[in-house]
Parts: structure tokens; sequence; C-alpha cells
């Protein structure tokens, strides 16, 4: 195992129940995480109180927020557009008071204690310090373990958790046949944030009611969902079972008092398992929620009692097998190693010459790098690679069943900022940004189930808010059951964002290009549901469906009733039917998030650059798919989408030169503010890439929001992200480098080289897109690609000088099996494998091959048309 491949720590916070926290000191944040896209875990790796908090990516907490879309947002549509085209920024929604989806919660904690026990028949234990030495914990990224080692008394204990397909949770702890341990589930209460939202508000699981048991070698707890009216959840609840098993060991159980703030729990005591006289102890864990949950009360037979209590036993025993004394792990954990180690090793990134460089020798903490990095003025490679590995190996811990959520792949806390919601106005666009090129298959597939689960309530949502009929408009979050137009208000109206499906499909057209299309099956019973089967074809079964009725909202959206005239004004006419020569479409309303124009107090505006270039974008992805599948009629529906194309809004430009936010001559830009939504031409479409001078308006853009935005909320980390992505695909080298120059020399990273949401930590809040995001702004700056153009290195800082990719995945339908580069042997090496029947241009740009000294003979090696069969490699060295 490399040291690039591990993320190491020697370092630890231990999880104080019922602490308060502070905003730089949440112990959950430097654990370490492990998980198979549905199920996971955060370890503490506390030496002698380690706690597992237990997670599943479906758990929320159901609330009184209704689960409809208002009724009343139909006919407030055209008070809103009246209102855009009279410049009345006072229309309020009506004083609409914004409700959320349902918040996500972890599942339980379970802590494991270590202590001494005496020598004797009964073992009682001991209150004597452990001495504890040697101590390291790390993730071995390769392998996807969490392992925990140290010497306690000179004794060598080590801890390995791991999560494999099979959907449990396995903890291996070895050498403790001196000691006990003693193993309960904390309160739930004691977990940091319980009961407390924003602004020390009441939330709704201080309502819920759990029981905690232990029977035969089996620990566990049930809860009960408060109920609310109209919520699917009224009934429901959620369980967590975990079987111990300790081989000849001996097994005790007693209760300890229950606390007096644990009062959400209806049990007397609180249930403890000590296992003593074993070398090893194996825990097997698996939790679930159900619609449906019997009430709690006092039983004996919590296993008999409740359904999803005998789920979560029987899902560990078709693992396990019934035996309750023997568990034969090392199988299952060889298999998923080596299943592990064959997705993450797709994909390898080299910065330097590991055999040259002796700057950092030996097992280096993350700790130690990021201290480090504090010093020197320029990106350590080193930290900058592990850093990329460890998003890697989060994303595909993650992958599978959904996207990534926002905080994180698993949380320690409840309450958190934004719900560990999915956000889709650019954090869960950041978060997939290098899953397709980054060679995460599995990735791709969750985030296609993840929007598969949308589609009803987008439609519904389209129907409400516009009354359009078989289109799809995206709410900002999803909770990951539901995604109905709720979360609005005059400051964020959302239920105005246009962009969203185009943006949201936008990865499953790269998904295509990529790896070709797939059939795929699902085991999500709510999507079986939806739509009567559980194996779907990609492209005939969601792409093209997802294509046609996103098209289908621009079309109804764009009407000749509101329109731009020869000279640029914003008109309306009542029933108008067609449009004159030189209108244009009028995208009203429309929504920039989150952003409004100077000196105008509403965000609810017409023509915002981001429609305008999200509707060409699907406009374009229809005409391209109507031409190929040639399906009866396709040639009409072809010249109509081409005359909508045409009819499109212009982009507006400002004196600067700059692409303005929005093309209505009656706005003034407001550049300090961190989303850059109107670049979205430039990423995450690629409309940039063939017109030069709409890149140049981009890279003005920017040049205006860091100026202006300085020192104002420039702190929030995805607002760098971002931009990065957008100057990457801009081929701004050096912006980029300093933009992750600026990161990691930020407070951003935790000692998990997890990331915060801000840079300097401020608001104590768990984010990945910073972290995710770095993955896809690192494969791009070295490899862009789209379907007819491969341009190697195209933003790539002489900051680096030599370094090599393998496994990257392009949208010309070739595997890049190794790039190399090194600019003191003057050379770039590339080895490619066509993954279909393929043609494209292969493009070394001036920059890079200036950077490299390049000579003319090898740069026209590297600058030239490609065809080839599939399976044929492509193989260029000097």
């Amino acid at each position: 195992m490399g040291r690039e491949n591990i993320s190491y720590s020697k370092e630890y916070k231990e999880l104080i129940p019922y602490r308060e926290y502070g905003l730089f000191d949440v112990a959950w944040h430097d654990g370490m995480f492990a998980g198979n896209g549905h199920i996971g875990v955060i370890e503490s790796g506390a030496p002698l109180n380690d706690n597992l908090i237990y997670q599943n990516v479906e758990l929320v907490m159901p609330s009184n927020e209704p689960r409809y879309v208002p009724e009343e947002v139909t006919a407030q549509l055209d008070e809103a557009r009246q209102a855009v085209l009279h410049m009345d920024d006072t229309w309020n929604i009506h004083d609409r008071k914004r409700t959320n989806m349902y918040c996500h919660h972890p599942g339980h904690q379970l802590r494991i204690e270590m202590l001494k026990v005496a020598h004797n028949s009964e073992r009682k234990t001991l209150f004597e310090d452990i001495d504890v030495t040697d101590y390291k914990r790390y993730t071995d990224l390769e392998h996807s373990v969490i392992v925990t080692s140290f010497k306690a008394d000179g004794a060598d204990i080590e801890r390995k958790t791991f999560v494999p397909k099979q959907d449990v949770i396995v903890t291996v702890i070895t050498g403790i046949k001196d000691f006990g341990i003693k193993l309960f589930i904390e309160d739930f209460e004691s977990i940091h944030k319980f009961g407390t939202g924003k602004n020390n508000t009441f939330t709704s699981e201080r309502k819920m009611k759990y029981s905690r048991f232990i029977k035969d070698n089996m620990i566990g707890t049930v809860v009960h969902y408060p109920s609310f009216k109209g919520s699917e959840l009224a009934d429901g609840g959620f369980a967590g079972v975990t079987k111990v098993f300790a081989g000849d060991g001996r097994i005790q159980t007693f209760d300890r008092m229950k606390s007096d703030m644990a009062y959400t729990c209806i049990d007397d005591g609180a249930p403890v398992l000590k296992v003593t006289d074993t070398n090893e102890l194996v825990l097997v864990t698996y939790l679930d929620w159900a619609y449906m949950c019997e009430d709690l009360r006092r039983t004996d037979n919590v296993i008999d009692e409740y359904d999803i209590v005998r789920k979560c036993v029987s899902k560990i025993e078709s693992v396990t097998g019934a035996d309750s004394t023997y568990f034969s792990y090392k199988d299952l954990l060889n298999e998923h190693m080596k299943k592990a180690a064959d997705r993450y090793n797709r994909v390898s990134l080299s910065l330097r010459d590991k055999a040259d460089d002796t700057s950092l020798t030996g097992d280096v903490s993350n700790e130690e790098l990021l201290e480090r990095q504090k010093d020197e003025k320029d990106i350590i490679p080193e930290l900058l690679e592990r850093i990329y590995n460890n998003a890697r190996y989060a994303m595909l811990s993650s992958a599978g069943y959904t996207a990534p959520r926002l905080n994180a792949a698993g949380v320690g806390e409840w309450n958190l900022s934004w719900r560990n919601a999915y956000t889709m106005d650019a954090n869960v666009n950041i978060q997939v940004s290098g899953m397709n090129s980054g060679n995460m298959y599995e990735a791709a597939v969750g985030y296609i189930w993840f929007v598969l689960k949308q589609l009803p309530d987008w439609e519904n949502n389209a129907a409400m808010v516009y009354g359009m009929k078989d289109a799809l408009l995206t709410p900002v979050n999803t909770d990951g059951h539901r995604a109905m137009m709720v979360e609005y208000d005059i400051n964020y109206p959302f239920q105005y964002w246009n962009t969203g499906a185009s943006w949201m499909t936008l990865p499953i057209a790269e998904f295509l290009d990529c790896y070709g299309n797939s059939i795929i099956t699902t085991k999500d019973e709510d999507i079986i549901k939806m739509y009567k089967k559980d194996t779907f074809d990609i492209k005939k079964d969601i792409y093209v469906p997802l294509v046609r009725k996103t098209y289908n909202f621009w079309k109804q959206l764009c009407t000749p009733e509101y329109y731009t005239d020869c000279n640029g004004n914003a008109c309306c006419t009542k029933d108008k039917k067609a449009l004159k020569e030189g209108e244009k479409y009028l995208i009203i309303p429309s929504f920039s998030p989150e952003n409004k124009p100077l000196d105008y107090h509403s965000a609810i505006t017409a023509n915002a650059a981001m429609d305008i270039s999200a509707a060409r974008d699907i406009v374009g992805m229809y005409i391209d798919m109507e031409n190929e599948l040639k399906e009866e009629g396709y040639k009409t529906k072809v010249a109509e989408a081409l005359e909508l194309k045409d009819r499109l809004p212009d982009f507006k430009f400002d004196e600067s030169g700059a692409i303005c936010e929005w093309s209505m001559k009656e706005y003034k830009e407001n550049n300090a503010h961190r989303h850059i939504s109107h670049l979205y031409c430039a990423w995450p479409a690629y409309q940039t890439q063939h017109n030069e001078a709409l890149a140049d308006a981009c890279r003005q853009a920017i040049v205006n929001r860091n100026r202006e935005n300085t020192g104002k909320d420039d702190t929030a980390s995805h607002g760098w992200i971002h931009k990065a992505l957008v100057e990457t695909r801009l081929k701004n080298s050096e912006a980029v480098y300093d933009i992750l120059n600026l990161l990691v020399h930020s407070d951003i990273f935790y000692s998990s080289l997890f990331t915060d949401h801000n840079t300097n930590s401020a608001k104590g809040v768990a984010c990945t897109d910073t972290l995710y995001g770095i993955t896809g702004i690192i494969n791009e700056a070295l490899v862009y690609s789209d379907r007819s153009t491969i341009e190697l290195l195209p933003a790539l800082s002489c900051k680096f000088p030599q370094g090599k990719i393998c496994g990257i995945m392009t949208r010309a339908g070739v595997c890049i099996d190794e790039l190399e580069w090194n600019r003191e042997g003057k050379l770039i090496n590339i080895k490619m494998t066509a993954l279909r029947d393929t043609h494209f241009q292969l493009v070394l740009g001036n920059a890079a091959a200036d950077m490299l000294e390049i000579s003319d003979e090898d740069r026209r090696r590297f600058n030239r048309d490609i065809e080839l069969k599939k399976g044929e490699q492509c193989i260029s060295f000097p």
C-alpha cells in the first residue's frame, strides 16, 4: 500500500456525549468514513472509547412541513411576469414563507469502550488506566478499510471497519484477550444538535420515540418517527442491529442508568453488552427504515415485535449465517478489498517524481501535510495527490445508490445546515463534476437513479408552476424521497429557476459518451413502484424521455406573447401567435441563483444568461438525439427545434466585454456575489470551447467577480470550486492553480481531509462539494474532451512540470490509459484505448506545448485527426 493511497492521522477526537461543540471543534468532522453508497459508518478512532456512527443515506426526519406544491403558485405566474415587465421589484409572492424538505439524520451511535478486567471468574471491570502508545489511524483508500492501531499496556490492538457490497458494516477488533469490551448504544439525544435547529428552534425529532435492546448476542435500537398529517413517514421508523461474534469469549449483559436527558427513550434503563476472554471480536451491523413501524412499547421480545428489526436481523444473517458464536469474515474482507481496489485503481495521479522527492519521508500524517502547507508558498504535490485520492475514495464509497448529499457522505450530528439535502443549483453538479471523467461508473449509475426517482415530482412541478404538460421543472433541493416545489420565497424564487432539469441531464449525456449505453437494475422499492419495473435501458428508458421532456419545458416556456423587439425592449402582447423578424423570445420569469441585479430588490427577473445557455444546450441535445433516432416525424421535430434555437435570446455583454448575468438592458450587473450562474455557457455547458469571443467574455466576467466580491461572501468554498471549474474549461491554467493554492492554504480541510463549507470554517458545517469538485478540476485541467475533441493538458500550471495520470475517461469514447508529461525531458507520452468506434481531433494547446518546450515535430504528432475502432489503441511516444 503506497503512502499516496492512505489518509493517515496521528490524532483523534473522542466523541463526548451531550457535549455542545463550538464551530471549530465538531469532533465527528475528523472521523473516518467507510460506506458502500447505501449504508456506512463514521468512526472516531479513539483508542479506548471509540464511536461508530452508523449511516443510511435514505434516513430523513419527517416534520410538519407540507409535502405538496402550493396550489396558489399556478395563479401567481401572470403576476410575476407583469411585475418583471414593469420593473416592479416590490411584488413579493404574497409574503410567501419558504418551507423545506425533510432533514437527513444519522443512525444510531455505538460506543466501544475498552477497559481492564479482573483475572477471576467474575471478570469485573477494573477502573484503572490503560497505557496507550504507538497510536495511529488511517483509511486504506485503495481497499476501503478504516484501521485504528495502538498498543494498550504493551499489547497490540487493531480495529478494522469495512462496508462490503453485501450491505452490512463489519468491525473487527483483535488483540484484546487481556481486556474487556463494553458495547452500548448512546442516547440519541447525546448526539450533537439533537432537537435544536436554526436559531435554537425545536425540531421534530424531539417527538420521536426509541427503544434499545439486547437479545442474546445482538444489540440494537428501534425508532418510531413522529407522526405528522400528510407525511409519507407518519407511521414510519428506523432500526439498527449489531450482531456480536465473540467466539469462545464470554458475553454478559446488564443495564446502566438511563440519563434524565434521554427524554425520547421509552426504556427504564440503558442496556450494555460486555465481552471478555476473547482475542477477536467481530461486529456486524445493518440499519434500515420503513414506511410502517409498529408503535413502540416496552417489551422483552423486540425482535419479534417489530418488522423493521426482523428485517435488520435477517439482513445480517444472510451474510453471516445463523451461528451466534463465530463468523469467518476473512473471505468477505478479501472479496471486499479486491473489488474496492479494482474500482480505486482505475485512475491514478502523480504530480511529482516520487523517486527524487525526499522532502517527505516515512509515514506523513494529514495534519503534518496541512501544517507544512501553511509554510510553503506553492502547493505541496503530495498533499494535492492525497486530497484527490481521498475525494475519489469518498465518492466511490458513496456510489451506486444515489448522488452525493451536500454536507457529507456520513454525518455525526442532527439538523445540519441545509438539511444535508441534495442541492441542485450548483452543489450536486459540482460534486459529480469528476464522476464520468474519473472512471467512476458506479457513481454515475447512482446519479442516474437519483434523477430517475425525482422525475414524477419534476413533472408535477412544471404542471403546477407553469401549467405545462409533459415537461420538467427541478427544485433547488430534494431530500432523496421527494422533489416537489416548496423551497421558494422572494429572496430565493426557485419556482422560477428554469435551468435545473437541463443541468441535471448533462451528466447523463456525458455518461453515455464516456461509457456507452448500459442496462441497469435497481433494488429501490420506490423506483420499482413508480415505473413498475426494476431494469432500465439508460438511453431508451431514461435519457431519451428526459431530454424530450426538458426540451418540452423550454418549448412551452418560450411563447410569442413575451418577447424582445428589434431594439431589445421587453414586450408583452396577449394572444400573439408568432414572432416577427428580429424579435426574440423573452425567458420570463427567470432566476439566476442566487443573485439579483444591482439596485433591484427582487431576484425574479427575465433572460438570465444561465437560462439562455441551458435552453440552447438542451435544444441542441434534442436535435442531435432526434437526428440519431430517426423516428417517424423526426424531420419536422428537428425543424421546429432549430427555429426555437434561432429565436432564443442572445447573450448581452457589458462595457468591459463581460457576459452579463441578464440579457436585459434594464438591469445592472451585480458582481458582489459568490455564485457565477451566468457562466453556465462555459461550464457545465461546452459553448465556449469553439467560440473564443464567448470564452473571452466569460474570462472578463470572472475578473469582474473577483474584483467586486473580494471580502464579501468569498469564503463559501463552492464559489471557489465553481469558479475553478469554469477557469479550467476556459484554459486559464494559472487561475486554476491559484484557486487550488488558496484552498490548501485555507482552513477548509479537516484532519480527515474532508472539507468544510467555508474556507475559514466559520460556520462549522461539513460540505463535500469542495473535496469532490477538486477531482473534476484536476481531471479537466489534464484532459478536456467532447464528442469530437481530446485536448491534452489544457489547464496545466507550470508549477507542475511533470506528472502522470492514468485511467481518465473522455466523451470521445476513449480511455486515457496513460498521460505523462515532463518539462525537463521535453516530452509528453500518451496511450489510449477506444471504447467504441470513434473519430476525434487530438489537440495539444500552445500553452502546454510551450511550457513543456515540445518541438514543432512533436507538436504535429499531438495535433491531428485520429480514427479508432473499438478496442484499438493509440500510443504516442517520442
